[in-house]
């Protein structure tokens, strides 16, 4: 059996997290297909997206993007960190990690523990690392790259940048792009 001339890496359609009732696709040109409102995340607070079925037949990895506004700006060198919380059951609040509802709304984790204890059940997908930019200028990053071992899970954002996010999340994100490769003769 002959080697492939070429491995090619192709990319899927983004599951894109985003606020319905703000999120504008016309920079990123990304469509929103899940629920996240990143509206005036305080500092040390968390919010956490709608559930995603991610699919029976699905990439075995995703590119994963955020952008994030804040209101002040943060100082430089502050984080966004990014958790993903994957379940094997597509109802909202079952099997979950963490305390992640499966909804879209504020994570306070599980009930007897703090945010910083609950997140460690969750799978860390990076951090953005921020600049000292305030309104206007949104922050764009590629986070990393989630291999998910199962078909369900949900995007954790929480907010360590020493300032609350801005107070409309008109391009606020988190976009997980599928990456596959695909041989060619």
């Amino acid at each position: 059996m002959a080697l492939p001339d070429n491995i090619l890496v192709t990319q899927g359609t983004p599951i894109v997290f985003a606020d319905t009732t703000d999120y504008s696709s016309t920079v990123s040109g990304l469509s929103r297909t899940h629920q996240i409102d990143l509206t005036s995340i305080a500092d040390a607070a968390c919010r956490q997206g709608a559930k995603a079925d991610l699919g029976d037949d699905r990439a075995d990895s995703f590119l994963v993007l955020m952008a994030l506004e804040y209101a002040v700006a943060p100082a430089s060198g502050e984080v966004a960190e990014l958790y993903w919380a994957e379940s094997p059951s597509a109802t909202a609040g079952n099997a979950n990690p963490g305390g992640a509802s499966g909804a879209d709304a504020a994570y306070t984790g599980t009930a007897g523990d703090s945010i910083a204890d609950s997140v460690k059940q969750l799978t860390l997908i990076g951090t953005m690392v921020l600049t000292a930019d305030a309104t206007a200028v949104v922050q764009y990053q590629t986070i990393g790259v989630l291999s998910p071992t199962m078909r369900y899970g949900m995007p954790v954002v929480k907010n360590e940048g020493g300032q609350a996010l801005h107070n409309d999340a008109a391009e606020m994100y988190v976009a997980l792009i599928p990456i596959q490769g695909v041989v060619t003769d």
